[in-house]
């Protein structure tokens, strides 16, 4: 039996070893944008002074230097604000409406407006002469200096492409980091054994996304260059020129004149634009996917678990699988299925330790992993069902006391009689207005008032123009709706299945996909590889759990797809073939994973299920929901067995 380090000793929060892995991968990233500054740099200098062009001390340095500050706080951006996993909305319009007027939106215009300002004031200053960007300019051998309208368009120009670029931060999500999903392996390749696959090296993949980078930054900045031409001429050209030059008149003594002097020769002046812009969109490129590449690897150092240095290793992860903050705990179910998928050694301790607090680290670690299948099974039932409440606890209610503050005055009611309930209170307002007119119209239909027969006529044909004026009401909505919808305007708020399927299995705000099938996995290796493994001969104690979670998941999601119905605004959907449209790769991939885990379990524990307290009923349901593959038209009830 492993020992474990007593409470307090060697089990420190999962940050400790997180932090700082995060830390060596930032300062990666950093030394090949300091590359790219460098290069940037180089671009900027005079190219006939040889050497202080390749000085690294010289100008061209310090010049490398300041451009890494755009950079530097692109990646400031990115540590703050980054998450895991897509943002799960149900329309398009409910994401511009949520992420809009968020502090974060504001930070990172600010950020970008900051990046873009430094980058031309850097360019302005390595210009020469003729480049004529400096504040004021000659003008006839009596006449005062100039304030020069050339410096203004063209810090215009680049904080019009900080506001483009933002935009497209914030419609791409470049917030977003992507965790992979593992997925259980096949039993020959478990036989087999494994190692951790590593993908390519984060810098060949930035070299070779280097051109489409170009490409990108190329055309962001010509779009801008555009549309930021035409909205400054068009727009606050005048209003720009009065501040900048109410502004500069109280360091200069300028003509009094207070026209724009004009931006002659403009296509060296625009051309300009174009080249820097698209080095600066560049940077800010680069920067954004050196930080994703460099996140996203593998939780490992020295081509270990980054736990592994701990005192006490399962501890401090089951420190990460408990965290508050989501980034740290997928980090950490991460960790755990690749422990239990290419790291023996370390897997046979989680089986081992069996003087944890609380429960054996097995128990606990089966317990965390379910805990996420069961938050998938609680939000498909509420998808199939919206008045489902999930269970807040699994212990019975106790009993409220009863409380004898009087003594009893009359006799109880007999069991005999029937008790007549009230009637449920009207909730809309169409039934309450019906509550209204029945209750006039019950009052004047008694036998005793016959005489009221005109009345109740007139009641009757008021009661019938009221639901023909509701229909009609109905009618124009709809069509309005339709109309709405089926305009290019109405592609924001249309409702898409893949939006609605991947809300209800992956969660929100943000999807929940890597978390879930970590999870699966580490499960099906702990099971699959207890046969051998497990000297103790504990881990089976949990095996019918696991299989129960794994077929009611594989059973509600078949339910959840197939109860789904296709939006009339979904047009993306509707063109599909009929067999195609209830297809989402997320679900289907959530779905395979619950699959080939329950098959990897059933091949090693099938036939001792039935000792295990499993029914026959429960086996037979596992067994087809390992076999079965979904179909679109598979009834909802199946999940109801």
């Amino acid at each position: 039996m492993a020992t474990v380090a007593p409470l307090g000793t060697g089990t420190r929060p999962y940050r400790d070893y997180l932090t700082p892995s995060l830390h060596t991968r930032f300062v990666r990233a950093s030394k090949y944008t300091l590359l790219l500054c460098y290069a940037i740099a180089c671009w900027m200098a005079e190219w006939n002074s040889l050497l202080w062009l390749w000085f690294p001390f010289g100008p061209t340095g310090i010049r490398t230097l300041l451009l890494f500050i755009p950079a530097l706080t692109i990646y400031l951006l990115r540590i703050g604000q980054w998450h895991v996993g897509s943002r799960q909305t149900l329309t398009r319009a409910e994401t511009f409406q949520k992420y809009l007027a968020r502090k974060d939106t504001i930070f990172t215009l600010a950020v970008h407006m900051f990046s873009a300002w430094l980058y031309s004031e850097i360019y302005t200053w390595s210009s020469t002469a003729a480049d004529r960007l400096s504040f004021t300019e000659l003008g006839r051998a009596h006449e005062r200096l100039k304030l020069n309208e050339r410096p203004l368009y063209f810090r215009f120009l680049f904080v019009a492409l900080a506001v483009a670029q933002t935009g497209v931060h914030l419609w791409k999500d470049y917030d977003r980091i992507n965790i992979p999903a593992m997925q259980p392996k096949k039993l020959d390749e478990l036989a087999a054994g494994s190692t951790v696959k590593k993908g390519p090296k984060p810098r060949l993949v930035l070299l070779k996304q280097l051109q489409p980078m170009l490409i990108t930054a190329a055309g962001l900045t010509l779009f801008v260059t555009i549309s930021g031409t035409l909205c400054y001429f068009l727009g606050p050209r005048q209003l720009l020129w009065d501040y900048y030059y109410s502004f500069s008149r109280n360091f200069i003594s300028l003509a009094k004149t207070s026209k724009p002097t004009g931006l002659a020769p403009f296509a060296p002046l625009v051309a300009k634009f174009v080249v820097e812009g698209t080095l600066l969109v560049l940077l800010w490129e680069f920067a954004n996917k050196a930080f994703d590449l460099y996140i996203a690897q593998e939780p490992l150092k020295n081509d270990k678990p980054i736990t592994s240095d701990s005192k006490d290793p399962n501890g401090t992860l089951l420190n990460g699988l408990k965290a508050i903050k989501r980034a740290v705990k997928v980090m950490a179910f991460w960790e755990l299925a690749l422990i239990t998928d290419a790291f023996p050694d370390r897997r046979k301790t989680i089986y081992a330790e069996m003087e944890r607090k609380n429960a054996p680290t097995f128990q606990q670690v089966t317990d965390i992993c379910l805990a996420e299948i069961r938050l998938l099974i609680d939000r498909l039932n509420v998808g199939l069902d919206p008045t489902y409440q999930p269970a807040a606890s699994s212990a019975a209610p106790h009993p409220a006391p009863t409380l004898n503050l009087v003594p009893q005055i009359s006799k109880p009611i007999k069991d005999d009689k029937q008790v007549v309930a009230l009637p449920p209170k009207p909730s809309t307002k169409w039934e309450q207005f019906e509550a209204v007119t029945s209750g006039i119209a019950k009052m004047h239909s008694s036998s005793e008032n016959s005489q009221q027969a005109y009345g109740r006529e007139a009641i009757n044909k008021g009661l019938k123009k009221a639901q023909e004026g509701a229909q009609q009401a109905e009618s124009v909505a709809s069509t309005a709706s339709d109309k709405i919808l089926s305009s290019p305007f109405g592609y924001v708020f249309g409702h898409s299945l893949p939006r609605r399927a991947k809300l209800v299995v992956l969660g929100a705000p943000y999807s929940h996909l890597s978390l879930v099938c970590n999870a699966i996995t580490a499960l099906s290796n702990l099971a699959a590889f207890s046969i051998t493994e497990d000297q103790i001969g504990r881990f089976h104690n949990v095996v019918p759990s696991i299989i129960r979670a794994f077929t009611t998941a594989i059973k509600k999601i078949d339910a959840y797809m197939s109860s789904l119905q296709v939006h009339r605004s979904d047009k993306e959907t509707l063109a599909k073939p009929e067999g195609e449209r209830k297809k989402v790769p997320e679900v289907d991939q959530v779905r395979e994973c619950l699959q080939q885990g329950l098959q990897n379990i059933l091949a090693g524990f099938e036939k001792y299920l039935g000792g295990m307290g499993m029914s026959l009923l429960e086996i037979s349901d596992a067994k087809k929901a390992a076999a079965s593959l979904r179909q679109p038209e598979m009834l909802q009830t199946s999940a109801a067995r």
